[in-house]
């Protein structure tokens, strides 16, 4: 089923040892961008969370909150900044040498600076993990909820202007078949006119006008158009990730809209292009939001 990038969930989980809240909040990105906010320390469970993210969202920048609160599931532990308690030491011991300072370098004068030691919280992640995990499915089912609600949203406006814009073809496509003829008959007619009463080479300027009206044609581009539409109607009925795929569609379509703007100078036919780029444009940015 066709998501959408953009939704929003919630889990809560609440055992006798711990409770655990996760929201969790999605928008556009070209990849699975995952960014994890909690209040514990444990790169084990991070990394956990991740891949189990990443394991039901393809694309989208993901942003994860974790709270836990848990029950006797962590100890305090100060760990010592080594490098910084060196430094620290170097330079009180320069600034005794330099100002010729008779105290000694004590402890109490180390303890001063507050970033030798750190204070952590040290978590049991065999226990934290089983609550984490069932809150944050709970949160990802939320969250897969609302963006395939969305996605079928987007899904039925797309469709609707897919459909458009194959009507705006076939009336282009009727154009097509005659313009070149009435270009060669136009082309010739004027050239006759200029050329009235001089001895000029008709075969050529009949050369000259097939030529022309060759240049003109648009046949295949309208057959690449609806080939590119069938492959997004394809697209659209998709039970896999097509948000990268119909973004090259578009840029393929437009291509070819383009093409058949710059060979023709019809009136009817330029009118129909832009309403065809005006369409296309609004689908291009409803799949910049298709996961």
């Amino acid at each position: 089923m066709i998501k959408s990038m953009t939704g929003y969930g919630v889990g809560r989980v609440k055992r006798e040892d711990g409770e655990c809240l996760i929201e969790i909040k999605s928008l556009n990105n070209k990849y699975c961008d995952i960014n994890i906010k909690n209040n514990f320390q444990s790169l084990e469970i991070e990394q956990k969370i991740e891949k189990l993210i990443k394991d039901r969202v393809l694309r989208g920048k993901v942003n994860i909150l974790v709270k836990v609160e848990n029950y006797g599931l962590s100890e305090e532990k100060i760990i010592l900044n080594e490098d910084v308690a060196d430094s620290s030491y170097k330079n009180l011991k320069a600034l005794k040498e330099k100002y010729k300072l008779k105290d000694e370098i004590s402890i109490d004068s180390m303890l001063k600076f507050r970033d030798i030691f750190t204070i952590v919280k040290e978590e049991e992640t065999a226990k934290m993990w089983p609550l984490i995990e069932k809150t944050l499915n709970l949160a990802l089912d939320s969250l897969l909820k609302m963006r395939e609600k969305e996605g079928k949203a987007l899904v039925t406006d797309i469709r609707k202007r897919v459909k458009k814009i194959q009507k705006l073809i076939d009336k282009i496509e009727k154009y097509a078949k005659s313009s070149p003829l009435d270009y060669q008959e136009k082309f010739l007619s004027k050239i006759k006119k200029l050329t009235e009463g001089l001895n000029v080479d008709e075969g050529r300027i009949e050369l000259e006008a097939a030529i022309f009206a060759e240049k003109t044609d648009i046949t295949e581009e309208i057959t690449r158009l609806k080939s590119h539409l069938i492959q997004f109607d394809e697209l659209l009925n998709s039970e896999e990730s097509v948000g990268r795929k119909m973004d090259f569609l578009t840029q393929e379509i437009n291509r070819e809209v383009n093409t058949i703007g710059s060979k023709t100078s019809d009136i009817e036919v330029t009118s129909l292009v832009v309403l065809v780029k005006s369409e296309l444009e609004k689908i291009r940015e409803q799949a910049r939001n298709i996961e």
